[in-house]
């Protein structure tokens, strides 16, 4: 942190003592560096005082990378800042691995630029560039054939590269953001994919051909239209078998190399609770009992915790796992092409068309905002607006 001193010459000249700590030698003594800023005739104590703030950021930044003032930082160097002091201590553990992914791809591009060097243009070419065929890798870095990232993928790029700046303007390294005058891909608009109810009962009569936890999880996030993470996250706990209640307190999320993390439900909302149906009760008490028999059978080598759905051994399982399942199941039995998302969306939808208020439906899918709900199944709402105004018409009619 830089620290400022006032110095005023026998003349009356005003000055500035900027000092940055650098850290101990091997004495345990002090290191620092310093700069002199002298405010330019004819300034305003206002301006002396928001350039003085400027020229201590950028001195800062000029001890710590060797760089000079002003926007002369790398974006790659500044990109690594904004990651140690703003990314990782902020935001979820997968957010900050997606960005990582982004950025090997972002300064492969415009990494060794100075950020004062960026243009608009220049973004715009590596968007061009994203669409390619060959950006797109697989697992192990390989490019997968004929495959191109989508819009979406590329405005989160975007997106990432605006945040970034936004942050080299606040800390007064940049006077404007060049991303905001960039021009990302249009991302198309496309409706939410759902199974209606008839779709439903063909899935299910499927899923009594499949194992038991499968069918279970499966069977769980249809009734619950909770999200995948949740569903890997719930443990025996959360489940009160006399009321029928069911917790939703935790979270569970791959981030690559293997690595699971549980985290709470990112918003306040996300920490819910509702009321299972009898035979989703059922059908739990049931799994309990499978899931006893698995630990017995396994013995020593089962690795002890409380989650309702693991691998073989008893490790929480990764939720890729039941995706992949899921994309296999649905082609399998020649079902409608949907994700295991798409059984969240059809929960909700379901539960509109039977009449539940949108609260309670927004209730149960941990919705921060009704209005995200009202937003995200304004068809599913419109149908049922249309339903209302037909069944008015006929009560009223003579």
């Amino acid at each position: 942190m830089a620290t400022v001193r006032k110095r005023v010459s026998t003349s009356g000249k005003v000055s500035y003592t900027i000092r940055v700590f650098c850290g101990l030698n091997s004495r345990a003594q002090r290191i620092d560096k310093s700069m002199t800023w002298t405010p330019p005739d004819g300034m305003t104590p206002r301006q002396i005082e928001k350039e003085l703030e400027r020229q201590k950021v950028l001195f800062e930044q000029e001890v710590k990378y060797g760089t000079c003032h002003d926007g002369n930082i790398t974006f790659s160097a500044f990109a690594d800042k904004w990651m140690e002091e703003y990314a990782r201590p902020k935001l979820a553990p997968k957010t900050v691995a997606r960005y990582e992914i982004f950025l090997r791809r972002i300064n492969k591009a415009i990494g060794h630029k100075k950020l004062k060097d960026i243009k608009p243009l220049h973004l715009n070419a590596f968007y061009r560039n994203l669409g390619e065929e060959g950006i797109k890798q697989d697992c192990k870095g390989r490019p997968i054939k004929g495959a191109k990232l989508s819009p979406k993928t590329i405005v989160e790029h975007h997106r990432l590269i605006s945040t970034i700046l936004s942050y080299a303007v606040k800390w007064q390294l940049l006077e404007m953001n060049v991303a905001q005058r960039a021009d990302p891909p249009a991302v198309p608009h496309t409706e939410i994919s759902i199974l209606d109810d008839q779709e439903i009962k063909r899935l299910l009569a499927f899923l009594d051909e499949e194992p038991m936890q499968y069918k279970v999880m499966i069977k769980l996030l249809i009734y619950t239209g909770m999200r995948r993470g949740e569903l890997c996250g719930l443990e025996w706990k959360d489940i009160d078998f006399e009321t029928g209640l069911l917790r939703i307190v935790r979270s569970s999320q791959y981030i690559g190399n293997r690595k699971i993390i549980t985290k709470e439900p990112k918003t306040k909302a996300g920490r819910r609770e509702m009321i299972l149906s009898k035979s989703a009760i059922d059908m739990l008490r049931e799994y309990r009992k499978w899931q006893n028999q698995k630990r017995l059978q396994v013995g020593e080598d089962w690795i002890d915790n409380d989650r309702l759905f693991t691998q073989w051994n008893g490790v929480p399982i990764y939720p890729d796992t039941i995706s992949d399942r899921f994309a296999n199941f649905i082609k399998k039995h020649d079902l409608p092409k949907v994700t295991l998302h798409s059984l969240r969306h059809s929960n909700a939808t379901l539960l509109i068309a039977e009449g539940v208020d949108v609260r309670t439906v927004s209730q149960r899918l941990g919705h921060a905002d009704v209005s995200t709900t009202l937003n995200i199944y304004t068809h599913a709402l419109q149908s049922r607006d249309k339903e209302a105004a037909e069944r008015l018409e006929q009560a009223l009619s003579i």
